[in-house]
Formats: structure tokens, C-alpha cells, sequence
């Protein structure tokens, strides 16, 4: 009777990670984010800090 109740997947067989957990787990891309969020930052804070000044 279990074997009809069994819902699960075959041990085996594990799905396989969509996109946005691929993104988040390759530390490649995820050092590339981060870099270009840090320097938009930067970029970002110079230009109001160039805004005020001149």
C-alpha cells in the first residue's frame, strides 16, 4: 500500500535549479554583480556628490 501513497521522487533523480538559483549559487556571476552594484554605487555617489558641488 505505501508504494501508492509514495509522492516522492526517486532518490536518484534531483530537479534540476532554475535560473535565479543557478545566478545566486555561481560565484562567478555573483562576483560580477556584486561589482557592478558597487560601482553604479560609486558612480552614483560621485555624481551627486558633483551635482552639489557644482
Amino acid at each position: 500500500m505505501t508504494r501508492y501513497l509514495d509522492t516522492g521522487q526517486a532518490a536518484g533523480v534531483r530537479p534540476t535549479p532554475d535560473i535565479a538559483t543557478r545566478i545566486r549559487t555561481n560565484p562567478r556571476v555573483k562576483a560580477i554583480l556584486w561589482s557592478l552594484v558597487t560601482g553604479m554605487t560609486v558612480l552614483g555617489m560621485i555624481a551627486l556628490f558633483a551635482s552639489h558641488v557644482l
